[in-house]
């Protein structure tokens, strides 16, 4: 297992605290809003809103940590989860759900600095490792929160759950204000879009994640209301199912990243796409609660291909600093953040399997790509050291 220092260890504490408040809500948070008036479009609009925010984030957070110090960065826009859920509390109708989903987009501008840190305190050798284990222990947050979440929602209403999520974010935003800062000397490192554009490497990452973010976007927001709809589980059983897909990408995500340290990004790309393909499948033909536990477990790969792309394009960066380098690429990612979310919605809203199928499509389609693509030499970042 990877060694996680002071810091790291209270950025993953910040981190599982981050996600049993998130996690009370994420996947009820959609379904919630078809109570309150939204269509099945709107779900896949709603959460564009959100991954639109996300991505536009990420250019003034690299700004930010250019001039500012990586644990003032992380701080400070870490405190914007507590009015993210009070938002979401007071919302009495579906549009007064969107300020609170464009603060949950705007609290992810961290996700430069975030990212630089865990890298700048991680042995090379252990750095795709440190990454997705630091990542993955939002995950593990999930785990709990989905079952807390719809238990609390059922017996006491959606409302409730926000104001409980909000009381655990302070106390994720304290442990996030306790890390040292890390000395980070990005204004110092020249580049250009010029020779990103000229990086074959950064390139071949960025085409490669374009096309799995994809899928991950399209299915991921409809993994809960499929279940709702098409299986009629109520809010505990969705929070129960929720666990599931949370404990799989808790034990996935690492398992990822210590595949990446030690055998190359294709080999561990190959083995989380095999496993989300698994699950999806199951999802859609399985014909019992067991079938459809078993596929949100494997569902947990959707996340983990997510952390699986923050440890191991690192190393495609060359001379760009980290800070750019991870903005630059979670920029790139918001197109299929927020078109994969769109697509989704009209997927969905056309026929509840749709979604998937098209998951299903594009995770053969980047298989066969994997087979024909061989881990050749990396320049790493300086920043990063060799």
């Amino acid at each position: 297992m990877p060694r996680l220092d002071r810091d790291l260890k209270l950025l993953s504490l910040a981190n599982v605290l981050f996600a049993l408040g998130f996690g009370m809500y994420q996947q009820l948070l959609f379904v919630y809003a078809l109570d309150l008036g939204a269509s099945r479009f709107t779900i896949g609009l709603l959460n564009a809103v959100m991954l639109a925010t996300i991505a536009a984030g990420n250019i003034p957070g690299a700004w930010a940590s250019h001039r500012f110090r990586l644990r003032t960065v992380i701080a400070v826009v870490w405190w914007l989860t507590v009015p993210a859920a009070v938002c979401f509390a007071l919302a009495p109708s579906w549009p007064w759900l969107i300020p609170g989903l464009i603060l949950s987009g705007l609290y992810m501008a961290n996700n430069p600095a975030f990212k630089s840190y865990i890298a700048l305190k991680s042995e090379p050798e252990r750095r795709a490792s440190n990454l997705t284990l630091v990542f993955g222990s939002y995950s593990a947050g999930l785990v709990v929160s989905p079952l807390v979440g719809g238990f609390i929602a059922g017996h006491f209403g959606m409302r409730t759950v926000f104001w409980s999520s909000a009381a655990v974010y302070v106390a994720s935003s304290l442990a996030a204000t306790l890390i040292r800062d890390t000395p980070y000397h990005s204004r110092e490192t020249p580049w250009s879009l010029g020779g990103v554009r000229r990086n074959r490497s950064f390139r071949r990452y960025t085409v490669f994640f374009l096309a799995g973010f994809l899928a991950v976007y399209v299915g991921q927001p409809f993994l809960t209301p499929y279940l709702s709809l098409v299986h009629d589980q109520g809010y505990a059983a969705l929070g129960a199912y929720a666990s599931l897909a949370a404990l799989g990408t808790a034990l996935l995500a690492p398992l990822g990243g210590r595949v990446a340290d030690l055998r190359g990004p294709r080999t561990s790309a190959a083995l989380v796409l095999a496993l989300v393909l698994a699950g999806t499948l199951i999802l859609l033909v399985g014909p019992s609660p067991v079938f459809w536990a078993l596929a949100m477990f494997l569902c947990g790969g959707y996340d983990a291909l997510r952390f699986l792309a923050t440890g191991v394009v690192g190393r495609s960066f060359g001379d760009l600093p980290l800070a750019w380098g991870y903005a630059l690429f979670d920029t790139m990612m918001g197109l299929p953040m927020a078109g994969g979310a769109i697509l989704g919605g009209l997927l969905f809203k056309a026929g509840t399997a749709l979604p998937f199928a098209l998951v299903v499509g594009v995770t053969l389609v980047l298989l066969v790509a994997l087979s024909l693509w061989r881990d050749g030499d990396v320049r790493t970042s300086p920043e990063m050291g060799t």
